[in-house]
């Protein structure tokens, strides 16, 4: 395991303790799976910076498209830096990407749509990025305009498409993301729209994200030797590429929930208890808690910021009703 790997992704996820209100946090195991594919692997902090560059680039296009062309190149929309202290506008940006997870589908589509649909609406401003959701009002109209749009995607987006080496057969580890995406992905060339061969030469030979075995089941038994023997023909002649090899470390397998102090309460995700990684992830959940102490002084910085907050408070209105009782429900303002 990389070390440097490894001191990152806990630094990662103690700067997330102290900019994300635990409340926020908790909900993590449970997009694991819902997600878009890309991102299951990422933590919550990269995907939301992720996610913030790909708003800042439709609020541009959409700025670009029906307000002002000269302005848009100007147009920020979110600053996607990562802040030093917690902000209502990282909150914000982060709950936003979080609603984009439940949808699955890649962050540049949900807000293409999403932009289209505020541009229909006629709205004068761009969406801000809670606002790329349905509301109470708009969520009939919203909802079936969004299931027009994915109707309308190309048959090859219809796939749970995706590069990462993670899934590639010769690394499953039986991780919840890597299950889910099998599943996923078996269920929708079952409904193909291609030819079998190229189905076995793509995600068996040339990605090889599903088994033989697995591709075999798919595939009609009265086609099935003469798919394969097509299959084989055409990637030994390099209509294909070549197949692709990545060597990984034990780093590149942690979830996008992996040592988060969330994961292991018990309102978690049911894929907790099933996880391999159920024990490793707890104990690096103890090592975010030693990085988070030792960086920010607590295991759980806004919490104590805000009990601060509030006693400070407290003792204000408490220092203010005893200036009160003192001089008989009158204070002056002091002369200087």
């Amino acid at each position: 395991m990389s070390a440097m790997k490894l001191a990152g992704r806990l630094q990662e996820l103690a700067i997330a303790r102290s900019l994300i209100p635990p409340k926020f946090l908790t909900g993590e195991p449970k997009l694991l799976t819902k997600k878009w594919f890309d991102y299951r692997f990422l933590s919550p902090l990269e995907a939301t910076l992720q996610f913030g560059a790909a708003y800042r680039e439709g609020v541009r296009k959409y700025v670009h498209k029906n307000l002002d062309r000269d302005l848009a190149h100007r147009v920020e929309g979110v600053n996607v830096a990562l802040p030093s202290a917690p902000t209502s506008t990282f909150t914000q940006l982060w709950t936003a990407r979080q609603r984009a997870d439940e949808f699955c589908i890649p962050y540049e589509e949900l807000i293409e749509f999403s932009f289209a649909f505020a541009a229909g609406r006629q709205r004068l401003m761009a969406p801000t990025p809670i606002q790329l959701h349905a509301n109470p009002r708009t969520e009939y109209a919203w909802n079936s305009e969004f299931e027009k749009f994915k109707a309308k995607r190309p048959s090859h987006a219809l796939y749970p498409g995706t590069v990462l080496p993670q899934y590639h057969i010769e690394h499953d580890r039986g991780l919840p993301a890597q299950t889910d995406f099998r599943e996923a992905l078996a269920s929708a060339v079952s409904n193909n729209p291609r030819r079998w061969s190229d189905v076995i030469a793509r995600y068996h030979l040339v990605e090889p994200q599903l088994s033989r075995s697995m591709v075999s089941d798919l595939v009609p038994e009265d086609v099935r030797e003469q798919e394969f023997e097509k299959a084989e023909s055409e990637y030994d002649a390099g209509r294909w590429g070549s197949r692709k090899s990545v060597t990984l470390d034990d780093t590149d397998f942690f979830q996008s929930c992996f040592g988060m102090q969330e994961a292991q309460q018990a309102a978690a995700s049911d894929q907790c208890s099933s996880c391999p990684h159920q024990e490793e992830c707890r104990f690096h959940t103890l090592m975010v808690d030693a990085v988070t102490d030792r960086n920010f002084g607590s295991v759980s910085p806004i919490v104590v910021a805000r009990r601060a907050a509030g006693a400070a408070r407290v003792a204000k209105h408490r220092a203010k009703k005893a200036a009160l009782l003192r001089t008989g429900g009158y204070v002056g303002k002091s002369i200087t």
